[in-house]
């Protein structure tokens, strides 16, 4: 076990780095085709998608990759930023620090997609976190999709092959920080802290701010092999994907 006081915040450039280096192959086989399927059909020239807390890029530069969007990738890491610059630049793709809170550079309903990937577990600001959902209420165009990933809070405490949110057995309540362990390519793992909130927090977030209630999926990895040797995320959810619609 790890101390908490050994985690690492998700701002500096030490957990930019870490981060750098993560193994994102269970974000990338559960959450980036989830996103892209949401987001189908959607694409077209100057069409603006914003990845929300966009850390190192992964997900700005897919879907302009991916589509014909324009992104507009915002983290309040300036660490983070200057990682995505250099390993994910695009030419449809621009990255702008912001404060978590606010999107006062854009316009009523002047957005056509927003994505938020694992990004609100790691804020402990509940009034931040709101008044993040209420901006993105009010630029988005009607109609247009919001997809948030997180972690699955009804997976903490269970060992996936990249990560692992919580003590085995604990039970945690909205609001706990959480230590949460995440593996790296090179095979070591990096420690930091998750915040815990229900799925009826995230829900309220959403519906607080005037989005209708989202549809759920939990996605897991096909099973492959001896059952006992598979894998825990063949069994459980590591994330959860909401999609609702302005």
């Amino acid at each position: 076990m790890i101390a908490d006081d050994d985690a690492l915040g998700w701002d500096g450039s030490a957990a930019a780095d870490a981060y750098r280096g993560r193994d994102m192959r269970l974000a990338e086989q559960l959450i980036f085709p989830a996103v892209l399927r949401r987001l189908a059909g959607r694409s077209g020239p100057g069409r603006l998608a914003l990845d929300i807390g966009c850390g190192t890029g992964a997900v700005a530069a897919l879907l302009a990759g991916t589509g014909t969007w324009t992104v507009q990738g915002l983290d309040p890491s300036a660490d983070m930023l200057d990682i995505a610059r250099t390993d994910r630049p695009h030419p449809r793709v621009s990255y702008r620090l912001f404060d978590g809170r606010t999107l006062d550079w854009l316009a009523d309903a002047s957005v056509d997609a927003a994505v938020c990937c694992l990004v609100y577990c790691t804020d402990p600001d509940d009034g931040r976190l709101a008044g993040l959902t209420a901006e993105i209420r009010r630029v988005l165009r009607p109609g247009a999709p919001y997809v948030l990933a997180d972690l699955n809070p009804a997976a903490t405490g269970v060992a996936f092959s990249t990560l692992r949110h919580g003590e085995p057995g604990a039970r945690y309540d909205d609001g706990d920080t959480v230590t949460t362990l995440l593996r790296l390519r090179d095979g070591t793992m990096m420690t930091t802290a998750t915040h815990y909130r229900s799925l009826d927090r995230y829900r309220s977030f959403l519906t607080e701010a005037g989005f209708p209630s989202p549809t759920v999926e939990l996605p897991t990895l096909a099973a492959g092999g001896p059952a006992g040797a598979a894998p825990a995320e063949t069994r459980t959810a590591p994330y959860m994907i909401l999609t609702t619609r302005a």
